[in-house]
């Protein structure tokens, strides 16, 4: 987490041809359900690959409320352990900051036989309901009380059938709140129109190297075989596809050559489509670089050596304080899962690792995936229709409309999962970007200029549309409420300093 406040923006001077090299961070979408996950395990758990986002410091606090412990090992590792289990309750004042804080709600109600989860906030863009949630949480035996802005749940978790298909495709975390409460139910459970994303299938590997059964993962169809219990394991998140397609949004907008590290083309397949589509020439495959290095992205120094800060679980009556969660025990607790580390499906890196970190053959490695853009002589319109996974991803629309209004010719961009998600169009507009909306499609007229000018966020991804157009509009652009920005993007503005972008961040006045 940056530790930025509201009240600062991002000033852009555009106009630089970016290039260079830049390394993804761990992905937001898979971090936040499995960290939620942690509830549900007996023993500790190190998890790689976390970013340092607003969103996954909002989900730490709500778990340290819940009675859960932990430390940032290194800059991107955090060990966590269960040490209190009596409060089932997520209030109000911790859950409404981001949406993803309802799945809380499954592995709640599955470990500790009760769950109190208020309904949750984060981007405000259009109607996205919890009635699927609810809907499968109730097909395995979920007896749910609502009221005063809150969801009750009781009863035990039993296998069952659940058909999650709703009006826009299947709900991604309702997927995996109904696979976490599943995986402690007695008998089977068969999810149906169960999200296809990869941030789904990393929860269900994760889950399964703890000790879960799930099967047909990546599939519409999730088998989901109960277990007594769950244990630790050490495990890493995969990449970010949503940043890794901003960065290369990046690249492609200022005609420049950047070269994504940790971009997973399979993840990507209907974005890097419709680059390809636009006249963009994309360079793929992987180089062999150090195991948990970290490059030079401006990203924080951390001394590795240094003490380990220990969060402690909730204070108050009855919860357990974490004394025996210390220094002492650390290497310790590190060294019993460091064998078990993951490199499963969906895990990045560590399964074409080679080497052992201090075993006298020098150093580790592990073999990582690039995307790099290269210069177009032609950037033309296309077409872009957002669907859930493996379609185009609904949270990369704006970035490819904000690259789409300095194309030659016009771009037609219908959102089919969100379709009320243009609240960026009109702040677009401000650079000279020629949209009309019509529903749930907008319209985009390609310009040959953008021209600087002071714009407003309002959401996490509209952000960094913002922020992109602003890179190629000519003069000086000022992105206000970065704290959206910051919800999802690790040091996002850093990262484009790196590739040569004029980029700062200011106090708004």
């Amino acid at each position: 987490m940056t530790g930025r406040g509201q009240m600062e923006m991002i000033r852009i001077r555009g106009g630089a041809t970016l290039s260079g090299s830049v390394s993804v961070s761990g992905s937001k979408n898979a971090s936040l359900p499995i960290l939620a996950a942690c509830l549900l395990i007996d023993g500790p758990v190190i998890l790689d690959g976390v970013p340092h986002l607003r969103d996954v410091d909002s989900m730490l606090q709500l778990l340290e409320n819940l009675g859960v412990a932990w430390t940032r090992q290194a800059d991107d590792s955090l060990l966590l352990e269960v040490q209190d289990d009596h409060e089932v309750r997520a209030p109000y004042h911790l859950v409404r900051t981001m949406r993803a804080s309802f799945c809380l709600l499954g592995p709640l109600w599955a470990k500790r036989g009760r769950a109190i989860v208020s309904y949750p906030g984060g981007c405000v863009f259009g109607h996205r309901p919890v009635d699927l949630h609810l809907k499968g949480l109730g097909a395995i035996g979920a007896q749910l009380e609502l009221g005063d802005g809150h969801v009750h749940a009781t009863g035990r978790v039993q296998g069952g059938n659940v058909f999650l298909g709703g009006n826009f495709g299947s709900t991604v975390l309702g997927t995996a709140n109904v696979v976490m409460a599943a995986v402690l139910g007695s008998g089977e459970t068969i999810i149906d129109a169960a999200a296809q994303e990869p941030e789904v299938a990393d929860l269900c590997h994760f889950l399964n190297a703890c000790g879960a059964d799930i099967r047909g993962i990546g599939s519409h169809r999730l088998v989901v075989r109960g277990v007594d219990a769950l244990h630790g394991c050490r495990y890493r998140i995969i990449p970010d596809r949503i940043e890794a397609g901003t960065l290369l949004c990046a690249g492609v907008i200022t005609r420049g050559e950047v070269e994504v590290l940790g971009a997973r083309p399979e993840d990507l397949s209907a974005f890097l489509d419709r680059l390809r589509a636009a006249g963009v020439s994309l360079e793929l495959g992987t180089r062999e670089l150090p195991i948990n290095r970290r490059t030079d992205d401006g990203l924080r120094e951390l001394d590795v050596n240094a003490a380990p800060r220990i969060r402690p679980a909730a204070k108050g009556a009855g919860k357990a304080r974490t004394g025996d969660l210390v220094a002492g025990d650390l290497d310790e607790r590190q060294g019993s899962l460091m064998a078990d580390r993951v490199a499963l499906p969906g895990s990045s890196g560590a399964a074409d690792s080679e080497g052992e970190a201090g075993d006298g053959g020098g150093v580790a490695t592990e073999h990582v995936p690039f995307i790099r853009t290269l210069p177009w002589d032609r950037l033309d319109a296309v077409d872009v229709a957002t669907l859930p996974y493996p379609g185009f991803p609904t949270d990369l629309q704006a970035q490819i409309l904000a690259t789409m209004c300095i194309a030659e010719g016009v771009s037609v961009i219908t959102e089919k999962v969100y379709p009320e998600r243009f609240i960026h169009c009109a702040e677009l507009a401000r650079l000279g970007a020629k949209i009309h909306r019509e529903g749930p499609t907008a319209i985009v007229h390609g310009q040959r200029r953008l021209r600087g000018a002071a714009m407003m966020a309002s959401d996490l991804r509209a952000s960094a549309a913002l922020v992109l157009a602003g890179l190629v509009a000519e003069g000086r652009s000022e992105v206000r409420r970065v704290y959206h920005l910051d919800r999802g993007y690790e040091a996002l503005d850093r990262k484009l300093a790196r590739l040569g972008a004029d980029v700062e961040r200011a106090t708004e006045s």
